[in-house]
């Protein structure tokens, strides 16, 4: 029992556990654990069955200390568990799915892997310091979102969490429903806690979170809002090349009242319509920036930055303006487009079809104080 004590208080422990992060010996790593542990004797053999034990066990942690050195990175909605990760690197990698999978090939994520039940985590949510996101992105995908959020985690001061699949896969399970402002609160509390002397925390959503738009914005009413949008066909094409995940027909639990026997175009067709009516029924409750694909290339850093309340200095622009030349997705790649457009892609009745269902819905959003139009509030597709 001692050494499971040793060991949880060890879970707490932000200077021991950046030791064991940054070693990358194995023996290094067994003798810090036999000082930690007080266990002379302890072998690699002996901590590997130990561990495994452990890693077994669900684990309640004082969330206001565990989370200075973790961070949770996953949900399993069968077991109702989050799992964690270490939380010692800033988040610079183009979606936070990738930062969470370079901090596991640690030494100390391989080994020690802890999971805790969510319902025992929820009681201790205020123990957390809050967090007040500068900023709020919500999109539709291939709008150029990872240009911007990339262009933000540039600033040293600046914490970017990019479409947080842990948020996403929670507000999206029905077992939570009647919890989800507590749930991601406290999910941003802990994804989002600012551990590398960053000032500002910016975020940006997954596609399908839109559907939740009131929860984040009655959570963070203080946050901007920006939106992105795209020329509707030029989307399609796009993930005709490689589908994004709410593009995908077989990921029903994305969208509610899903038409599955629709033919797959006339399946994204309408993805893309639920996502302009909720797009614009945020717009109509909140101000916001709603900016396409086109008018985001010509904005500057500076018009970019002041969304979120930055001044950027003639160095910073500079950065975000070099940044603009390569892949946002592939760091160090040049920007390079080599896809095949709409027109390439679809055939002339098609391309009738998705822009006579879908320009009338995009020409809304990119105007300026208009509202519904017959033909959104005639739609099927709901926005709630």
């Amino acid at each position: 029992m001692q050494k499971v004590s040793l060991y949880h208080s060890l879970l707490h422990d932000a200077s021991r556990l950046k030791a064991l992060w940054q070693l990358e010996g194995l023996d290094e790593f067994v003798a810090l654990m036999r000082q930690y542990l007080d266990w002379p004797e302890l072998n690699f053999e002996q901590l590997q069955r130990f561990l495994a034990e452990q890693n077994q066990q669900p684990f309640c942690p004082e969330l206001a200390s565990f989370s200075l050195c973790w961070q949770p990175y996953s949900y399993q909605a069968q077991r109702k568990i989050v799992r964690w990760a270490p939380a010692f690197l800033k988040p610079s990698l183009p979606f936070f799915e990738e930062d969470i999978a370079l901090s596991r090939q640690s030494l100390l994520a391989q080994l020690i892997q802890p999971f805790s039940e969510l319902e025992q985590l929820i009681p201790q949510r205020l123990t957390v310091p809050a967090v007040q996101p500068a900023l709020l992105i919500f999109h539709w995908s291939r709008c150029g979102s990872t240009l911007v959020s990339g262009s933000f985690a540039l600033q040293q001061k600046v914490k970017v969490l990019s479409e947080s699949m842990l948020a996403s896969d929670l507000l999206n399970d029905p077992y939570w429903a009647g919890q989800q402002p507590e749930l991601l609160d406290l999910v941003l509390r802990l994804q989002g806690r600012l551990r590398h002397h960053e000032q500002q925390l910016v975020i940006k959503c997954n596609a399908w979170d839109l559907q939740h738009w009131p929860v984040w914005l009655n959570l963070y009413p203080k946050a901007g809002v920006l939106c992105l949008i795209r020329q509707p066909e030029a989307v399609l094409a796009s993930h005709h090349h490689l589908a994004g995940r709410h593009m995908v027909r077989q990921q029903p639990a994305l969208w509610q009242e899903s038409e599955q026997s629709a033919s797959l175009l006339d399946y994204r067709i309408q993805v893309i319509q639920r996502m302009a009516i909720l797009m614009n029924a945020l717009r109509q409750q909140r101000d916001c920036t709603v900016l396409s694909y086109e008018q985001l290339k010509d904005s500057t850093p500076q018009q970019l930055a002041r969304i979120a309340g930055f001044e950027l200095t003639d160095a910073e622009q500079k950065l975000w303006q070099d940044f603009r030349l390569f892949d946002a997705k592939q760091q160090g790649v040049p920007f390079q487009s080599t896809k095949k457009s709409a027109e390439e892609l679809f055939s002339p009745a098609e391309l009738e079809q998705i822009r006579s269902e879908l320009q009338p819905l995009y020409q809304l959003l990119l105007a300026k104080g208009e509202g519904y139009p017959n033909c959104v509030a005639n739609t099927e597709i709901s926005c709630s």
